[in-house]
């Protein structure tokens, strides 16, 4: 290995080290609503069952291999984040051979250094979990080098495992299969062939596994038709206007401060220039760049992990833009910037101390801990056996408590926000009423039930009814910002459930015969 070679090296590993330095923000919190949904349907495949048949879950079923690969090496709840870390620095490689070999070494090194930092932004749950954007990061940056070294069918094939990450990675799927034609020296038809291919070949897998299991039905209504339902559900409930304001204070702002070196180097590579065959790395970023915006965006939900997809491209196009500037100083100094921007906006979510106060920081009032601890009093009350049911949508109360679900709702959003009519939660009621589960957990919190249909209301009505005549009220967590850690407080004897306290989660355990 020559010098510039060991340089190189040298450098995407610091990359990688400052990427794990930012990610630490996420070091002792609990498990986010969605790694508990993964984790429990992750759980439900490894001991027989079937994703969506026995757990319901509207995400592709790779997240869920992932989360069972983690579990098979750790019992720790939030062992599949190292999993996600792992796949985060393998973003970055995957980002730096997509840098061609004549730019200068700052610019190869660039997009990792852009990515390791873009990709841990101090911003609620974006920076630290293990969520599908993690994985979708990875196979579209793996797709990326594979269509500039012109292997259009591994560049499919990487797209179809995105795809089996998140649905929303259609779009770059799509924008990649355009590319894979626009970037072909010959041989266009061939290429966009192969492309196809490649990127049908996963999924195909997987919906050929879910058929000979005998739920091709299920797999297909979670993650294909019933997750339609879900993307349109903001504009059916009138809530467009609220997503909008809320993003745009609280997401879109954060964002482009903390992208605003790279959003400004990527404006700069392709200033006075045109895309195309001419310019392969900047035609990919800008095609990948399009496609991940447009997947972040589907569904109006503007949940900051959604953006985590948009870090890879924008790290590329930066890359570009380095590349660009004139003098190996400036290059160096734009590295640099790239990488330690975030941390220098934001440094107290990132190192603060206290795994309570990142927390606080970062998702309030998104009940972690307080989940914890009320996973930890019912398995201390549980016996062998035991099932839980939540309303809500605090899928970690399963990780945390070892009970299994009483139905294959571990959250209730799909029969809150988006149901099929009244038929779901009417058989959800009835599969409770034929057998009750020991223990109820009722979240009042808004974004929790994501009550946004009539059906939804129906549900909410149902089940407070069914929990008054069946069981009792055995105490709460209060959701607060207390330094403090949140601690379970017994009922009162005779005291009525606070159903309509936002700030608590209330436990219920069923009534003796």
């Amino acid at each position: 290995m020559n010098r510039r070679s060991a340089a190189l090296a040298l450098g995407l590993a610091a990359a990688g080290a400052w990427h794990l330095v930012l990610r630490a923000q996420g070091r002792g919190l609990p498990l986010i609503t969605d790694e508990g949904e993964y984790a429990v349907a992750a759980r439900a495949w490894a001991e027989g069952g079937l994703p969506y048949r026995d757990a319901f879950s509207q995400k592709p079923p790779l997240i869920f291999l992932a989360y069972r690969a983690a579990r098979a090496v750790s019992s720790d709840p939030e062992a599949p984040r190292g999993l996600g870390a792992l796949a985060a620095l393998a973003g970055l490689a995957a980002l730096w051979l997509c840098a061609p070999k004549s730019w200068s070494p700052a610019a190869r090194l660039a997009a990792p250094a852009a990515l390791a930092s873009l990709s841990a932004l101090p911003l609620g749950d974006y920076g630290f979990t293990a969520n599908t954007e993690s994985f979708v990061n990875l196979f579209a940056a793996l797709s990326a080098a594979a269509l500039l070294r012109g292997a259009p069918f591994s560049a499919g094939l990487a797209c179809g495992a995105a795809l089996c990450a998140k649905q929303t990675a259609l779009w770059t799927l799509l924008g990649f299969g355009a590319a894979s034609i626009l970037l072909a020296p010959g041989a266009r038809a061939r290429a966009a062939a192969r492309f196809a291919l490649g990127a049908a070949s996963l999924p195909s897998a997987f919906a050929v596994y879910f058929w000979s299991r005998g739920a091709f039905g299920d797999y297909w209504s979670c993650v294909w038709s019933g997750n339609a339902r879900y993307a349109a559900a903001v504009l059916a409930g009138g809530a467009l206007r609220a997503q909008l304001s809320w993003f745009s204070s609280s997401v879109l702002a954060p964002l482009l401060a903390f992208g605003a070196p790279a959003l400004g180097l990527f404006v700069w590579s392709l200033s006075g220039r045109r895309a195309g065959a001419g310019r392969p790395v900047e035609t990919t970023a800008v095609i990948w760049f399009g496609g991940a915006a447009a997947g972040a965006l589907t569904g109006l939900f503007f949940f900051p992990h959604y953006f985590l997809v948009v870090a890879a491209p924008l790290a590329l196009g930066s890359a570009a833009g380095v590349e660009r500037l004139r003098s190996a100083r400036a290059r160096a100094a734009a590295v640099l910037a790239l990488a330690v921007w975030p941390a220098l906006l934001a440094p107290r979510p990132i190192f603060a101390a206290s795994a309570r106060e990142r927390e606080l920081r970062l998702l309030y009032p998104n009940p972690l801990f307080e989940t914890k601890t009320l996973g930890a009093e019912i398995a201390r009350r549980a016996r062998p056996g035991d099932r839980l049911h939540e309303f809500g949508s605090e899928g970690a109360l399963f990780v945390y408590s070892g009970l299994r679900p009483a139905t294959r709702h571990t959250l209730c959003y799909a029969l809150t926000l988006f149901p099929d009519g009244d038929g779901p939660w009417r058989a959800e009621m009835a599969a409770l009423a034929k057998a009750p589960p020991r223990f109820v957990v009722w979240s009042g919190q808004p974004l929790s039930t994501m009550i946004f249909s009539r059906a939804g209301l129906a549900y909410r009505d149902a089940m407070r009814a069914f929990l008054l005549s069946g069981y009792d009220f055995a105490g709460s967590v209060r959701v607060n910002l207390s330094p403090d850690l949140p601690t379970f407080e017994p009922a009162v004897a005779g005291q009525a459930p606070p159903f309509d306290d936002e700030d608590r989660l209330l436990l219920f355990t069923r009534r003796p015969a």
